[in-house]
């Protein structure tokens, strides 16, 4: 066993002084390297957040990277949700860690962020496959987001589409439904509908 990174600290460092923020834990399984899996771990995603990535060598935890918003910057604090995926989103061969509103390269830099901010969920894949690559779609929690919900390309973050909704949109869906459309129909909590990976609107309910 080893400590868990990152440490506790002090508990209002994370948003609150009760101790909800400071113990968001995620985590994961990535292959950083392309070639073997690393251990993710994670504390915080309201407002501070680090992300740990270990390696298993020689019987023991090596330590691979640590991102940590306080050390890259105070515009990628909330950017996480209640979730990580894991995907190869620029398909160079090597695993990133899709956390929300941000996206981590594989050596644990800041691939790019969207600062839509913190969500409850979202999904990550070849949502559409009439465009190359892999697309996201996520909800957001902030009723002053720009979007509500919003999809965007996994590589790069460039909004594809999105809507307000003025609302903490808590929930959202992404799944092959309806036959009849290539790709994933998408939609949420916040309303505006049932949608293809387009922005296309197929039902209002």
């Amino acid at each position: 066993t080893i400590d868990y990174i990152p440490p506790r600290g002090v508990v209002t460092d994370w948003g609150d002084g009760y101790g909800n923020r400071v113990d968001r834990f995620l985590g994961g399984v990535a292959y950083l390297d392309g070639r073997r899996p690393s251990l993710i771990m994670s504390r915080g995603y309201y407002t501070r957040t680090v992300i740990a990535a270990w390696d298993w060598q020689h019987g023991e935890f090596q330590q691979r990277w640590v991102f940590d918003s306080n050390i890259a910057g105070a515009q990628y604090q909330g950017q996480g949700n209640h979730q990580l995926s894991v995907a190869d989103v620029d398909n160079d061969g090597k695993d990133e860690i899709v956390f929300g509103a941000m996206t981590i390269d594989d050596d644990g830099a800041v691939l790019y962020a969207t600062n839509l901010g913190h969500g409850d969920a979202l999904h990550v894949g070849d949502l559409d496959p009439e465009r190359p690559g892999l697309e996201v779609f996520k909800v957001m929690e902030s009723r002053t987001a720009p979007y509500g919900l919003a999809a965007w390309d996994a590589a790069t973050g460039e909004i594809l589409w999105g809507q307000f909704t003025g609302r903490d949109t808590g929930r959202g869906m992404s799944a092959d439904i309806d036959p009849r459309y290539a790709g994933e129909e998408m939609w949420s909590s916040g309303g505006g509908g049932l949608h293809t990976p387009e922005e296309d609107l197929l039902s209002t309910t």
